[in-house]
């Protein structure tokens, strides 16, 4: 199975309230474990419902939204207040890269994303270099269950498929989540660099 990008024409259904209801922001930002100073990279942010609420979580901290898809990133753009200028920095790239030193993250984040890149060594490599020693990745994903909205079965990973990314990158799963636990049609996971 090879992944498959994420078409722009779809990016309105990313904020339909279908699917914010089936992903809350409250469920993704408990994941991360928030103290509220950390350095966050939303790892294909999309249109930055998520990274928003991520930055609102980090008073003292910051968030990087690092977005391939110009469509996306205009709206995500389209968000930015002043009261978040200061915590929400928009990265553009089509690289896969960051441009941050390594270990900048406390924590690397990709909400509804890895279905997208799993068999992309260098996007996978440029998460694990961001990450300082001690940093969360946090997974969060549309389980292979029946549902009635999300991509299709055939187009998503299993949680033993993503603890096999995961374990590839050399990172130590320390919590995972099938769907219908935590939340509905998501599975989540969260892993620690050494």
């Amino acid at each position: 199975m090879t992944a498959d990008a994420f078409d722009p024409q779809h990016a309105g259904r990313l904020e339909e309230p279908a699917r914010l209801a089936a992903l809350p922001h409250g469920s993704v930002v408990a994941l991360l474990h928030l103290t509220g100073a950390e350095t966050i990279v939303d790892y294909g942010a999309g249109t930055g419902i998520y990274a928003i609420a991520l930055a609102q979580a980090v008073p003292a901290g910051r968030v990087v939204a690092v977005e391939a898809l110009p469509r996306l990133a205009d709206m995500l753009r389209a968000k930015l207040t002043p009261e978040l200028a200061g915590r929400l920095e928009l990265v553009e790239t089509d690289a896969n890269t960051v441009p941050l030193p390594d270990g900048a993250a406390d924590r690397v984040v990709m909400i509804d994303v890895l279905h997208h890149l799993y068999d992309q060594p260098e996007a996978l490599a440029e998460v694990t270099r961001l990450l300082r020693p001690g940093g969360l990745f946090v997974v969060v994903d549309w389980g292979d269950c029946e549902r009635p909205l999300g991509p299709p079965l055939a187009h998503v990973l299993g949680l033993a498929a993503v603890r096999d990314v995961i374990s590839s990158m050399g990172l130590e799963e320390i919590e995972a989540h099938e769907p219908g636990t935590l939340l509905p049609y998501h599975l989540a996971v969260v892993a620690v660099r050494s």
